[in-house]
């Protein structure tokens, strides 16, 4: 592999990408394709984050049994664990827990679709040097372990770990129905040395994805969005402030898409924001399902969203969105990408005179599992990672204005 700052690479993905944009909208933001790693064979997950404290935005990947992180700004890969350590990897969340200046990685692995008693959880913990071997502390055994995120829903100033199954350990195909039981682990001693305490938060079917984060109008505590069979749901935008608490609402966002268990409600979801202050839920509906979607907030909190708009019914096998304002014009654009027939990912840009989204594809050289963000390069302007399954590819899209 060139190392992505030869001459003759960058060129190469240059011309690659202005090819892939050829038929962009005028006003669309161009994008440098920047292939990280060619070769990661059952890439499944990917973050950006500061894994060794330089202050520069990494690159962590999980899949086929592996996790790796990838250093920035050469893209050197180092292994943190292996077959051997976690078999069936599929979630990993990475956050500085000690203050330490270097990362931490909680690990999801022993993950089977139809083994849903089957499922543990991992912390790695990073050795002197970045080429020293990681230690791996067991946290617990999780059923169906599937999504993992960090953010304070406790509300004590410190990152919990919010822990998805996808499925209740009693579920069967086809139709998965037994909910999932989604958990938050909080320690309030060493994040690295203390145990760790589980707290059931909430009970939905067929959880694929969560997002963890703070919004506006709720101080103190970050809420939880899942996307699973039943929709959207929030986790936790009533709780009182003060004190750390584990006592939780639950509030039906949307509906999701209509069908027959599994395949109905969301597969993904994220919280993007308009110009105007707005919110809007964008998801991939339903479960591994065909659609984009966007529901717009009425108002600038999260009470009550409008008509379910598709914007998109052409992905096979969604399983990738993320949402960033690329483009600096106070609006985020949506990303989206899925891993089956004709593979992609792509934009989709809001347009305020005609109150619609527009489609530009990036790549298609990418069978999407999963998209993330971050400023890599430090200039300003988010930048959006992808991963491919069936394509084995890490790939940065770094947005270029013209």
């Amino acid at each position: 592999m060139k190392p992505a700052s030869s001459p003759y690479f960058c060129a190469c993905l240059v011309f690659t990408a202005c090819c892939l944009l050829a038929t962009a909208y005028c006003e669309e933001p161009r994008f440098e394709r920047i292939v990280i790693d060619p070769n990661f064979a059952g890439a499944y997950q990917v973050e950006v984050a500061d894994v060794n404290g330089d202050k520069k935005p990494d690159v962590i990947a999980v899949g086929g049994s592996t996790c790796a992180w990838y250093e920035n700004p050469a893209w050197q890969k180092r292994v943190v664990t292996g077959p051997k350590q976690t078999p069936g990897i599929i979630s990993s969340a990475t956050a500085d827990l000690d203050g330490d200046g270097k990362a931490e990685i909680a690990i999801a692995f022993e993950f089977a679709m139809n083994a849903p008693t089957k499922g543990k959880l991992v912390l790695a913990v990073q050795g002197r040097g970045s080429d020293e071997p990681w230690r791996l502390i067991p946290l617990a055994d999780v059923g169906s372990i599937h999504r993992l995120r960090w953010g304070d829903v406790s509300g004590d100033g410190k990152l919990d770990l919010v822990v998805a199954p996808i499925f209740g350990r009693q579920a069967r195909p086809p139709r998965y129905e037994i909910p999932a039981q989604l958990v938050a682990f909080h320690t309030d001693g060493d994040p690295i040395a203390s145990k760790w305490g589980l707290y059931p938060l909430a009970d939905r079917p067929v959880i694929h994805a969560i997002e963890v984060r703070p919004v506006g109008h709720v101080r103190g505590r970050w809420v939880v969005l899942t996307a699973d069979n039943l929709g959207v749901s929030l986790i936790g935008e009533d709780m009182l402030t003060g004190g750390v608490s584990f006592t939780y609402s639950t509030r039906r966002l949307v509906d999701g898409a209509a069908g027959d268990a599994p395949k109905r409600g969301c597969s993904e979801v994220h919280l993007g924001r308009l110009n105007d202050g707005r919110h809007f839920l964008t998801t991939l509906e339903p479960w591994h399902g065909n659609q984009v979607v966007v529901y717009t907030a009425e108002g600038t909190n999260l009470q009550k969203f409008g008509t379910r708009a598709v914007i998109d019914e052409t992905l096979a096998d969604g399983h990738a969105l993320w949402v960033a304002d690329v483009d600096g014009d106070g609006d985020d654009e949506i990303f989206a990408g899925h891993r089956g027939k004709d593979h992609r990912v792509s934009i989709y840009d809001f347009d305020r005179a005609r109150r619609t989204w527009t489609k530009t594809v990036i790549d298609r050289a990418i069978a999407a599992q999963d998209l993330r963000g971050g400023d890599i390069d430090g200039d300003g302007t988010p930048d959006v990672v992808a991963v491919g399954g069936s394509t084995h590819n890490v790939v940065w899209y770094k947005p270029s204005r013209r």
